[in-house]
């Protein structure tokens, strides 16, 4: 079987593209009450904004979330910080027995739960305040769009393959 430099070009790029990772995502969650949680798969990041909470946290797992209107997760968080509003005080969190028997985690329990959102921690030192619930009302992914290099590969392929059974086609 004979290639043609067409043929053999197109197949270069789509096994280029075909091992390029797959895109990252930020997926952005409105509460009930406002607040604003932000999962970011690329920079495997999350953020927690609204009245009465403003926190960051990372998780090695954030990176293969994959969003949805009502998600179902559990996430252990590698790191927390920011603040809390407990009793009009401002409060960070207290990492105490996070290692141990209460990991800091983002948890999601899904539309068996009316999409409640969880940040199981404790807050304050002494600790005065434990986990900040929350409920989901919307839901926004922004994924991007495929690359150009990815829609040329596709392209040339196409025309590689049209040239090949033109030819077979006149043979």
């Amino acid at each position: 079987m004979k290639f043609t430099k067409n043929a053999i070009m197109a197949a270069g790029l789509l096994a280029a593209v075909a091992a390029a990772p797959a895109s990252a995502a930020t997926y952005e969650y409105v509460m009930t009450n406002g607040d604003v949680l932000t999962i970011d798969t690329d920079t495997s990041s999350a953020s927690f904004k609204g009245s009465k909470i403003d926190a960051t946290m990372t998780s090695a797992a954030f990176a293969s979330f994959t969003g949805g209107a009502t998600p179902t997760f559990s996430f252990v968080l590698d790191s927390l910080d920011g603040t809390r509003l407990i009793n009009g005080v401002q409060t960070t969190d207290n990492p105490k027995n996070s290692t141990t028997t209460h990991p800091q985690k983002l948890i999601a329990y899904g539309p068996s739960a009316n999409n409640k959102v969880n940040l199981w921690a404790w807050w304050g030192d002494p600790i005065i305040g434990g986990d900040y619930i929350t409920y989901i009302k919307s839901y926004t992914a922004k994924v991007p769009e495929p690359g150009a290099l990815g829609l040329m590969a596709f392209g040339l392929g196409g025309l590689a393959f049209a040239r090949r059974r033109r030819k077979k086609l006149a043979a």
